[in-house]
Formats: structure tokens, C-alpha cells, sequence
């Protein structure tokens, strides 16, 4: 039982370590995109498509993960990501840097949704919630924590020697093929059971569906607050380090939302906890850009707090899929943790063409007004987790 409890501590910080790996390229995007010549379109086409590989891959992951318990996924995936998203500073045309930011991204979906199948695997059953809260929440501050890492670094060395990041995620991959035991495959039932209908038990149901719903709204806000703002915020002279850092505040407080969202729940139920994650973000960021000339920390304060709200239904997400749908733990993990975000990074590149000729504060305000017709679902999602 040692090992297990090991284990799920391994898994959960290398949920930190991935996600930190994956938030690298979006502060320092813009310098890239200055360095080889490409507009903030095809800048935002490049973080589209590592969405869209880092996600929509995960659910036929996910699938493979559910009838095969090896290590395989969460050893590659840290050591791709690790490698080649700490590679991006080195691209000097838009073709390696695509290529860079594809072979990372796949790094990341392959870690994902085995090492959450893996975390109830290993975990005690009355330490269940707590720990997939914990590991959930550790993602989320891992994501935060990249901005501030890759911008540090290339505000220090210079967006050629990021490089230097990938020897932790390299030597965390061989510490979790120590770490984490060897799994034989899972039952036969699930061996037996076909993709299509894993996804016709997926997508014939409503609350599965809500859910998955929800998950969307959520990526959208975070995508176009962390894709959008450092556009915005260098278009105004900020450097490198201080977007990092706003990055990192945001993405904080939206791991702090996770981690109140069980507490919360417990307070006021599952339902008015959607409502008020939903209904929250556009006061809260009107609020951040009417009052930007009049006090920047109120300004400020009110953005990351809207990404705290936002990210409020994260945990409630995971948790009603994996009981929804226990057969298939890990391919519902890459809906909702994954494939959401996909669905997004393909409207973004649309989303910032708009941005260059509206204003990207007219598109971000405009943004967080869909969250509010999210409500419209909230019914179909139970009283209680």
C-alpha cells in the first residue's frame, strides 16, 4: 500500500510537471512569432493546433488506457513534452516550430488520461475525491506555473536556451517508470468493448453530455483569456517576464477555484455552484477593463477572479463523469479534461482574425457572455455529486 500511496503522489506531481511544460509557449509567443515574421493569425493557427493535438487525441487515448494498464502513456508522454516543448525557443522558420509544437503536444495527450485512470487504480477508496481533487488541482497550477517558467528563463538566457527546462521532465520520466508499478491489462469485458461503443455510451447520454458541455465553456474562457492577453498586454509595452507573471496569477487562481470547488459543493449544492461559475465572469471581467485606467490591482484582481469562478465546475466535471461512467474512466477523462480544449483551439484562429480587426478586448468581453447561456443545461446535472 506504501508503493500505491507513492505512486499516486508521483502521478499528481507529474500532472504539475506536464501541464507546466504545456503552458510554455503561450508567453512567449509572441516573441517567437516576432522572431520568425508570423502574424498574431498564424501565431494563434500554431496554439490552435497544439490544442487541438494536446486534446482531441485524448479520448482515443483514453480508450486504449482503459483496456491497458502499462506505463507506456505517462513514461512517453512526459519525455515528449518535456523534450520538444522546451525545443520551441530553437525554431527559426514556422515548419520546425509546427513540428516542435506537435510532437510536445502528443507528449501531452499521452500522459493525461492514463495517469487519471491510474490515480483511483492506485488510490484508497475513502482518499478517492480528495486525491483526484489534488491531482486535478495540481494540473491547473502546473499550467500556471509554465508562463512563469518559460518567460523567466527567456527573459534571463534569451528564447534559445529553454532547452534547459526539458532535463527535470526527462529525469521525471524515468523516476515514474520506478514509481508507479506495473499494471496488467483490465478486465475482459472492457477488452471487449469496441470504440464506437464507448462512444455511443458517451454521447447517447444528457448528463454526460452537460458535462462535457461545461468543460468546453470553461477551455473557451481560459483559452481566450491566456491566447489573447499577452497580445493585448505587449500590444500596450508589457515585457516578457510581467505577462508571464499575469499568466501565472491567472491560471493560480483558477487551481484555487479548483481546490474550493469541493467545499463549496458541500455549501450550496452542485447546481447553484455551476450557476455561479457561469454567471460570475463577465461582470468580473468588465470590471477588469473598466477599471484598467483607474486602479490596476482592482483591474487585474478582477481578472484572475473570474478565472477562479471559471474554473469553480472543474472538479465537479471529472468527478460526475468517472462516476457516470466507471467502465470508461479514462476515455471520459479525455473528454472532459482533454477533448474540450480541442473543440476550442479549432475556433481560435477564428476568434483571433476577428481580434486583429475588432479589438481583442471587444472579442474577450464578447466571450464571456457565453457562459451564460451555458445556464440553459445546468437542470440536466444532478443535485448532488
Amino acid at each position: 500500500m506504501k508503493n500505491d500511496k507513492l505512486a499516486v503522489k508521483t502521478l499528481s506531481f507529474g500532472h504539475f510537471t506536464i501541464d507546466a511544460y504545456s503552458g510554455f509557449l503561450h508567453p512567449i509567443m509572441p516573441f517567437i512569432a516576432a522572431k520568425i515574421g508570423i502574424s498574431m493569425t498564424i501565431a494563434t493557427m500554431i496554439i490552435s493546433l497544439s490544442d487541438i493535438v494536446a486534446s482531441c487525441l485524448q479520448p482515443l487515448f483514453g480508450f486504449i488506457a482503459d483496456k491497458w494498464k502499462r506505463r507506456f502513456f505517462i513514461f512517453w508522454g512526459m519525455f515528449l513534452g518535456s523534450v520538444f516543448l522546451s525545443a520551441l525557443g530553437l525554431a527559426n522558420d514556422v515548419i520546425t516550430l509546427t513540428c516542435f509544437v506537435v510532437l510536445g503536444n502528443i507528449g501531452v495527450a499521452f500522459y493525461h488520461p492514463q495517469a487519471t485512470s491510474f490515480v483511483p487504480f492506485f488510490s484508497k477508496p475513502d482518499r478517492l475525491a480528495k486525491d483526484m481533487s489534488i491531482f486535478i488541482a495540481l494540473g491547473t497550477a502546473g499550467f500556471a506555473l509554465g508562463p512563469a517558467i518559460s518567460s523567466s528563463i527567456v527573459a534571463k538566457l534569451g528564447l534559445p536556451h529553454l532547452y534547459f527546462a526539458a532535463l527535470f521532465g526527462i529525469a521525471y520520466a524515468f523516476l515514474l517508470m520506478f514509481t508507479v508499478p506495473l499494471v496488467e491489462s483490465v478486465t475482459k469485458e472492457r477488452e471487449k468493448c469496441s470504440l464506437f461503443g464507448a462512444l455511443k455510451d458517451v454521447f447517447t447520454d444528457m448528463t454526460m453530455l452537460t458535462l462535457i458541455i461545461a468543460s468546453t465553456v470553461k477551455s473557451f474562457i481560459s483559452s481566450v483569456f491566456v491566447i489573447l492577453l499577452p497580445f493585448y498586454w505587449k500590444n500596450l509595452g508589457w515585457n516578457v517576464s510581467k505577462i508571464g507573471i499575469m499568466l501565472f496569477l491567472i491560471m493560480l487562481f483558477g487551481a484555487l477555484g479548483v481546490l474550493a470547488s469541493p467545499y463549496l459543493e458541500k455549501v450550496i449544492g452542485v447546481k447553484k455552484t455551476y450557476y455561479l461559475s457561469f454567471v460570475m465572469v463577465l461582470p468580473l471581467t468588465l470590471a477588469f477593463y473598466f477599471l484598467q485606467d483607474v486602479n490596476e490591482i482592482l483591474s487585474l484582481g478582477s481578472l484572475v477572479m473570474a478565472e477562479f469562478f471559471c474554473f469553480l465546475t472543474v472538479p465537479l466535471n471529472m468527478s460526475m463523469a468517472q462516476k457516470l461512467m466507471p467502465q470508461h474512466k479514462s476515455m471520459t477523462a479525455g473528454f472532459i479534461g482533454g477533448f474540450s480544449w480541442g473543440i476550442i483551439g479549432l475556433m481560435l484562429p477564428l476568434f483571433s482574425f476577428v481580434a486583429e480587426h475588432v479589438g481583442i478586448m471587444n472579442v474577450i468581453i464578447a466571450s464571456t457572455v457565453i457562459p451564460l447561456l451555458f445556464c440553459f443545461f445546468i437542470k440536466y446535472l444532478p443535485e448532488k455529486l
